[in-house]
């Protein structure tokens, strides 16, 4: 580990943030030696891959480790599933395109997603129908007293957008364990997926892959263009009686099912955010992106307070206009 201070760090909205004290750590070692200088000096540890799902503020009064480890290990393979492990720094994207070539089934509805393979159960990352809880059998972390422990599945305590590692924050992902299939069974049946693979008459993973890439660069900037972290808000979830209010003022209101006997459902942040006039209504230096409004983009030289004052107004008039609380998606780092 190389000790730096004032060190810059990367992130995908391109904001102008140094942390008092950091890293770059290639190894489980060096996030352990790390940990240890960060206590030993009365420091916040603060983990971070590629920065692709956290707004910095422009000073992190921090120790903030920035993980570059890399590794694809075969544990146990079967003529029907493979079980690897992946060290937490090798980037998400190019890794669920390694599997494809591999013949590994499963992850491929999660293409294109920024960030890196230690970041993606922190926040349960899912799209198009398809979640990494599904595949994940252990997370390995460094516990804050320096162990190393390996936390299955079920004590990971996955949801929607989330898991343990949001309420245990002192977790440090090392590795993570996944369980892929070996036979190639795709899953499509979102609608927008389904739609743009109509045409086809038969569907394998790798079609899956190329139209969530298709879909995903049609409607969302490229963060090397336009500095963004993916989805700002969360959407929210209300229950069945605001919706069905909702429903009333709001001309084909989105919802979708929640556990059956809930009584609750999810709503689209991006169609009460659009319904708001919210793409026509730009901040300083950042705007919602046009075809989502989902995400906020840096149009050039934003700044932290910028950043979180345009997303605190639109979160505000969310709650004024239709009595529905939106969430930040991304964490905050100060």
């Amino acid at each position: 580990m190389q000790l730096r201070q004032h060190l810059d760090i990367p992130n995908t909205l391109a904001l102008r943030s140094t942390a008092d004290y950091g890293c770059e750590a290639y190894s489980s070692a060096d996030v352990a030696d790390a940990q240890a200088y960060a206590q030993a000096h009365q420091l916040a540890f603060v983990p971070l891959g590629e920065g692709s799902n956290v707004v910095l503020h422009a000073r992190v009064r921090s120790f903030v480790c920035l993980l570059r480890s890399a590794g694809i290990e075969v544990l146990q393979e079967t003529a029907e599933h493979v079980t690897i492990r992946v060290a937490a720094g090798e980037n998400w994207h190019q890794f669920v395109l390694h599997c494809l070539r591999q013949g590994w089934y499963g992850l491929e509805n999660l293409t294109l997603i920024p960030g890196s393979v230690g970041a993606a159960p922190v926040q349960n990352i899912g799209a198009y129908g398809v979640e990494i809880a599904q595949f994940i059998e252990a997370v390995e972390v460094l516990h804050p007293q320096g162990e190393v422990v390996a936390l299955n599945a079920a004590q990971c305590r996955f949801g929607y957008r989330d898991s343990v590692f949001k309420h245990q924050p002192g977790y440090t992902i090392l590795n993570v364990t996944l369980r892929l299939n070996k036979q190639d069974a795709p899953v499509f049946d979102y609608p927008e997926l389904q739609a743009a693979l109509a045409e086809q008459t038969e569907v394998a993973a790798q079609h899956v892959a190329d139209a969530v890439i298709r879909i995903r660069q049609r409607k969302l900037p490229a963060p090397e263009e336009h500095p963004n972290v993916g989805s700002f808000f969360k959407n929210p979830v209300v229950s069945q009686a605001q919706a069905d209010e909702l429903n009333v003022r709001i001309d084909d209101l989105q919802t979708y099912p929640m556990e059956a006997g809930s009584g609750r459902v999810k709503l689209s942040a991006a169609q009460l955010i659009d319904r708001a006039g919210w793409k026509e209504k730009p901040g300083n230096h950042v705007s919602c992106w046009s075809s989502q409004p989902l995400v906020l983009v840096n149009t050039g030289g934003a700044s932290d307070v910028e950043v979180f004052t345009f997303a605190a107004a639109i979160a505000d008039d969310i709650y004024r206009r239709y009595g529905v609380q939106l969430e930040l998606e991304p964490s905050e780092l100060s």
